[in-house]
């Protein structure tokens, strides 16, 4: 069996375009924002995860990738070179204007895939507002949350957090060269938030749950796992989703 390549919007022409209309395909938008990533990762590891993920679910269940958003939502690390923040309703209007700009010209699944926890309530408005008004599929994947049940299976600890086991796992497997391992180091860069005492920014760049656990882990073998194991989760979810209302006799409708 061949296996599908994906497929990016934004290298197609209009006659490839107007194919991949004909054919239905889910659109996936990956949106990310720029960040610090402690030491060890690149500021854009949370767009960089979303394409790549996009990538790979799009291989597995077909559709194309869109341009990703590469600016959104970034709260904690605002003051750190170069974070990225909009006021909450301009982030919102803006995304959201480009989700019914792709269902006007015609694309009535969608698929945002979000690499960034400051983008989830902004997401969350959209996907329970455009769905009543338009005819439309929407989803949005927070694919590092779906991520924190292999953690234990894969690595033994408890899932980490920000620039953490889990995202540096991604970025591991999907660009190696842009990790640096020896520049990490846990004195320096690991952080456990405390509601007693709030600090912006905070001290270090690598925000763990509790003290010790889902440490950034530079295991590739173990990295690859972790994402075979979320990139066949997510595909099941998203096949048995497309399955679903493609059973439904008539259209979508608001």
């Amino acid at each position: 069996m061949v296996q599908r390549k994906p497929r990016y919007l934004k290298y197609m022409n209009t006659i490839q375009t107007e194919s991949v209309l004909k054919e239905n395909a889910p659109l996936f938008i990956p949106i990310g924002t720029l960040e610090a990533h402690g030491r060890h990762l690149p500021i854009s590891t949370d767009t960089i995860c979303a394409e790549k993920i996009a990538e790979k679910l799009c291989i597995e269940v077909g559709g194309v990738i869109a341009p990703p958003i590469e600016y959104g939502l970034t709260n904690v690390f605002l003051q750190t070179a170069p974070g990225s923040f909009f006021p909450e309703d301009v982030f919102k209007s803006y995304v959201e204007h480009i989700v019914r700009n792709f269902r006007k010209h015609g694309f009535k699944t969608i698929i945002i895939v979000n690499g960034h926890g400051g983008n989830r309530d902004s997401l969350k408005q959209i996907i329970r507002t455009i769905p009543r008004e338009e005819a439309i599929a929407l989803s949005v994947i927070n694919w590092w949350i779906l991520a924190e049940k292999y953690v234990e299976r894969v690595y033994g600890c408890k899932p980490g957090g920000h620039a953490a086991v889990e995202e540096t796992a991604a970025m591991l497997n999907f660009y190696p060269t842009l990790v640096s391992p020896a520049k990490y180091s846990p004195n320096i860069d690991d952080y456990v938030p405390e509601e007693s005492l709030w600090m912006y920014p905070p001290p270090g760049e690598v925000l763990l749950q509790e003290e010790g656990e889902g440490r950034p882990s530079f295991d590739s073998d173990k990295a690859e796992m972790f994402i075979s194991l979320i990139i066949s989760d997510l595909s099941a979810k998203i096949k048995r989703w497309l399955n679903s209302f493609n059973r439904i006799k008539g259209s979508l409708r608001p």
